[in-house]
């Protein structure tokens, strides 16, 4: 569910405060406001390096379901009841001056959650999280994961405060890919709340969740107010689409219009849209259809050859379908029936562009 008057940005970890309010500077000063209809964001990314989040502004929410039908919780521990002197599964950076909890004095289910606090201008962090100590295999080839997290403030935290929800995800040999995540900030009550991210790399293989608390340094963090985090689940959120096909005219002629239909179907019957490369170097990307439904678009080739057509599938979660390809001729749009001609173009291949263009050469 998405309550009014949000509105998110993508951002490299750059971050103001102005006059009380959280600002974003935006590389392309960019902000999309999303409708209560809206799927939760994607994160995209400007580059494949680096930490990118996707902030909330403040006083808005985004509340994420907590879990979901598609799969198990694949979190351990994820009430963090179990453990003795740390929670199993979980660990926190020891090289921090901040200060981790793990006891019963909150919780949201069950009797024990963990915590963070000692957030101050001289920490020597500005993030201090919680994380998974294992590995988690994952299949992003084939799905979207979520990762989200119960939480809450012990008091109305400052502005400077972000709750952070990441995603550190790695490749088959666990090399780090990169770390998505999202944050949110301007929060006004003390209230538990439910909140997370999705994975974003199409190869990634195995992940390590975390989260934590992100603060500005120009800000004012309060050091006494304690964040906790209980109930986290990871699961997945969505499969990808099934490979399309596309079928139509593959032999013709050069500067005619040929009609090509294309379908999929989404195993959660979300929309979907299609990405098409037509092999001469241009491209379609088409609106979002509901799953099952046959599109029709045109294409046509200005110079003769053998195209191979690729199309596949993205769903309203971003994820993306295997491509499907379809092989295309287009031989010739006109016969020159002067062998004079035909012999001058051969002998002079260089000359006569606009010649050569007419008779499709």
């Amino acid at each position: 569910m998405l309550r009014k008057g949000l509105a998110v940005g993508i951002v490299i970890c750059l971050l103001l405060i102005v006059n009380g309010s959280t600002v974003l500077a935006l590389p392309e000063e960019k902000i999309t406001t999303m409708k209560k209809t809206d799927s939760p964001p994607s994160i995209k990314l400007f580059n494949q390096e680096g930490v990118m989040y996707t902030f909330l502004g403040p006083n808005t929410i985004y509340e994420f379901p907590h879990g979901n039908v598609l799969g198990p919780n694949l979190a351990p521990n994820p009430s963090f009841e179990d453990g003795d002197a740390m929670p199993v599964g979980w660990m926190y950076d020891t090289n921090t001056t901040g200060i981790y909890h793990w006891d019963p004095t909150y919780a949201h289910s069950g009797v024990k959650s963990i915590g963070i606090l000692n957030l101050s201008n001289n920490s020597n962090s500005s993030y201090l999280s919680w994380s998974t100590i294992d590995f988690i295999s994952v299949d992003c080839k084939n799905y979207s994961y979520l990762f989200s997290t119960w939480f809450k403030f012990i008091e109305v935290p400052p502005e400077c405060h972000f709750v952070m929800v990441r995603i550190n995800e790695y490749d088959a040999n666990h090399q780090i890919i990169g770390t998505t995540g999202i944050g949110l900030g301007g929060i006004t009550h003390t209230d538990w709340m439910d909140f997370g991210t999705l994975t974003h790399y199409d190869n990634t293989s195995y992940v390590k969740p975390e989260v934590g608390l992100l603060y500005s340094l120009s800000g004012e963090p309060n050091p006494l107010n304690e964040i906790r985090f209980d109930d986290v689940n990871f699961s997945i959120w969505t499969t990808a689409p099934n490979k399309p096909t596309i079928t139509g005219e593959t032999h013709g002629k050069v500067r005619t219009s040929y009609n090509y239909t294309i379908t999929t179907t989404d195993p959660d019957q979300n929309n979907v849209q299609y990405f098409i490369q037509w092999g001469d170097n241009t491209t379609t990307m088409t609106d979002f259809f509901e799953s099952g439904e046959e599109i029709i678009i045109n294409h046509t080739w200005n110079v003769k050859g053998t195209y191979n057509i690729k199309v596949r599938a993205k769903d309203d979660h971003a994820k993306n379908s295997d491509w499907a390809t379809l092989e295309v001729t287009m031989p010739l749009s006109y016969e020159p029936q002067f062998p004079f001609l035909t012999w001058l173009l051969e002998r002079f291949p260089n000359a006569f562009p606009l010649l050569r263009y007419l008779l499709g050469m």
